[in-house]
């Protein structure tokens, strides 16, 4: 049978399409041009703007990794070094033992004390709250301490280690370590408690110990922290830097997890260096004794003695009454002590010797003798006529000023005028004198004194108006005053008590009025009369001798002021005649000056001793004596008596 395509083709057309075939169909038909697409099309391009944004952000990211690891690796290496190193090493300070103090003896003076304290360290504390009450708890029935008041302790500073109470008790003591080790958080602390030596007598000389405030960390150089402690007066504050141990270092070594490696030292410690006094504790002691036997007598609370050797500046003995315990500071002083000291109208605290301002009284003459001598003012044999009272004529109302002496001594050269405190010999050779009319003829009947400007000069050679330097804390410059000074002093006061006048020259030159020294410039200035016109850097630690400078008044004209001294104590008419009593020749100058209260002095003496070699020279004032009884005097002769008979 033939069979034949045309016939085929023709019967697929005649046959009648389903619905559903085509619908397959279209559905084929998509299909094959879909698969066709893909074929052709295995990639797709991205558009160049999409490119341009992706590489830019991709260079953003690298250059920015680059710029935190350069930061991290580079820049802050070091930084970052360290704070490695620290979080692997602890450095601990192992402290060492402050300095002590000697007298020219070897006599110890202060001493270092172990005491321990109770600590908490409030970042080792449970987190738990009822924990940390119990804690605290146990530590106040120990130290029969309130818990509120502790707790108040521990949230009232923001340092994490905070001292619970200071200076255990033997007992607290043993009764926290047995039950340290179930107590986290609490700390037994070392520490060492200075101790002086004295009864106060030595206070205002070795002065104590504080903590250290943040002031204090900003000006002193060294291994200080808060906690420490510092000196605050005395020779422990001027010789912080010496007395002050070296802290050691103690590096430990921990692992990743905190646990400790190794421990090493890095740094020794090293004990503060000791200081050898100049001062002669017994000398201190029998001046101090002495001193206040006489304030009982003559009914006084307050005064002042130093002793020196005038051939080098070395201090033996420096008192200042009252006195205060300076162990109360090293123990650490309550408020309410604290507030009694500041309190007493006594003025406890002050140094004296050194910042006790005081009107000089008579005991200026002998420094206005050895200007005037200097100047040609007046020579060694040359008398003036002295009476009871020298008067002059007012410049203005032209009336009779007088001015007194507290006794009538007539004709008088320089060596009487010393011995005998002649006021009107020094009235005429500070200030001058013009006779007016009608006055006894016996006196000069025109004068040529040294004026102010000129006792100035001098009274500054001799070291007054400034401070001598001595290695203590607290010294003031005292004043001379002159013109320009009450000018300006008394500015806002009517003019005519801005006015210098010739009766306050007149007052300098016997040393009342406006002029204030100590007693140790007082000291120190006679020191350059014994000693030739060295004056002299006083000292209370042993060192060299320091010349602060020579004072230019010839060898001549200091003798004749020496030979005055000897004479006060000499002459049956001397001002310290009590003095000849003693086991070796001495000289002397007293001196009385007036307070603001009447009837009220000042009392002082300068005495050196033996006279032809001085080994000391003492200057003592004795505060507000009522009326003209002996004081200073009677005590300088019990003081040397002892000192040249031991």
């Amino acid at each position: 049978m033939r069979f034949s395509f045309k016939n085929k083709k023709k019967s697929l057309a005649d046959k009648e399409l389903e619905v559903e075939e085509i619908f397959l169909d279209s559905l084929l038909k998509k299909k094959e041009s879909e698969d066709e697409i893909s074929e052709r099309k295995l990639e797709f391009p991205i558009r160049r703007r999409a490119f341009f944004l992706l590489f830019l952000f991709g260079t953003f990211l690298l250059l920015l990794l680059l710029g935190f690891s350069f930061n991290l690796q580079i820049k802050e290496h070091q930084k970052f070094e360290t704070l490695a190193k620290k979080n692997k090493f602890i450095n601990m300070k192992i402290k060492a033992e402050r300095g002590v103090i000697y007298d020219r003896n070897m006599e110890q003076l202060v001493f270092n004390k172990v005491r321990f304290d109770v600590a908490v360290k409030k970042s080792e504390l449970p987190a738990n709250q009822q924990k940390q009450e119990a804690i605290l708890g146990k530590i106040a029935e120990i130290l029969q301490e309130n818990l509120e008041n502790l707790k108040r302790k521990i949230s009232q500073t923001s340092q994490d280690l905070v001292i619970l109470s200071e200076n255990l008790s033997h007992r607290d003591l043993i009764l926290i370590e047995t039950k340290i080790d179930n107590l986290p958080g609490i700390k037994i602390k070392k520490r060492t408690q200075r101790f002086y030596q004295g009864d106060g007598t030595l206070s205002h000389i070795l002065g104590y110990l504080g903590k250290i405030s943040t002031e204090d960390l900003k000006k002193l150089d060294g291994d200080y922290g808060l906690g420490d402690y510092v000196g605050k007066e005395g020779l422990e504050r001027w010789y912080e830097e010496v007395l002050a141990e070296k802290k050691g270092v103690l590096e430990i070594k921990r692992d990743a997890e905190g646990r400790e490696i190794s421990r090493k030292i890095v740094r020794e410690p090293q004990s503060g260096q000791s200081l050898v006094l100049t001062l002669d504790l017994p000398l201190q002691k029998k001046i101090a004794s002495v001193l206040q036997e006489i304030f009982d007598e003559v009914g006084s609370q307050a005064g002042a003695a130093v002793a020196l050797n005038p051939q080098n500046g070395e201090i033996l003995a420096l008192v200042s009454l009252p006195t205060f315990d300076n162990n109360l500071f090293a123990r650490g002083i309550t408020k309410e002590d604290l507030k009694k000291l500041n309190e007493d109208k006594r003025k406890p605290q002050l140094n004296r010797v050194i910042g006790g301002n005081y009107p000089v009284g008579s005991t200026i003459k002998p420094l206005i003798a050895a200007a005037a001598l200097e100047e040609g003012i007046i020579s060694e044999r040359e008398k003036l006529y002295c009476p009871l009272e020298l008067c002059l004529e007012h410049k203005y109302t032209k009336e009779l000023k007088c001015y007194p002496d507290w006794k009538f001594h007539g004709w008088s050269d320089v060596k009487k005028a010393i011995a005998e405190s002649v006021n009107p010999f020094f009235y005429m050779v500070g200030g001058g004198y013009l006779r007016p009319k009608g006055i006894d003829e016996r006196l000069p009947k025109k004068f040529d004194g040294l004026g102010v400007a000129k006792i100035k000069e001098y009274l500054q050679l001799f070291g007054w108006g400034e401070k001598t330097g001595i290695d203590l804390p607290g010294e003031v410059s005292g004043r001379i005053p002159d013109p320009e000074w009450k000018e300006s002093y008394f500015a806002d006061r009517p003019r005519a008590e801005q006015i210098w006048y010739l009766g306050d020259t007149y007052n300098l030159a016997i040393g009342q009025g406006y002029i204030l020294v100590t007693p140790l410039q007082v000291a120190t200035a006679f020191s350059a009369v014994v000693n030739g016109g060295k004056l002299l850097v006083p000292k209370i630690v042993k060192g060299n001798l320091e010349i602060k400078k020579e004072i230019p008044i010839s060898q001549e004209n200091l003798e004749i002021v020496k030979e005055g001294m000897r004479q006060a104590v000499s002459s049956p008419g001397g001002s310290a005649v009590m003095l000849n009593s003693l086991p070796v020749k001495a000289a002397a100058k007293t001196g009385t000056a007036q307070t603001p209260r009447k009837n009220v002095y000042h009392n002082w003496i300068t005495v050196f001793a033996p006279y032809e070699n001085p080994e000391i020279l003492l200057t003592v004032v004795i505060e507000n004596v009522k009326g003209t009884r002996i004081a200073a005097q009677k005590a300088a002769k019990e003081i040397l008596e002892w000192y040249f008979q031991r």
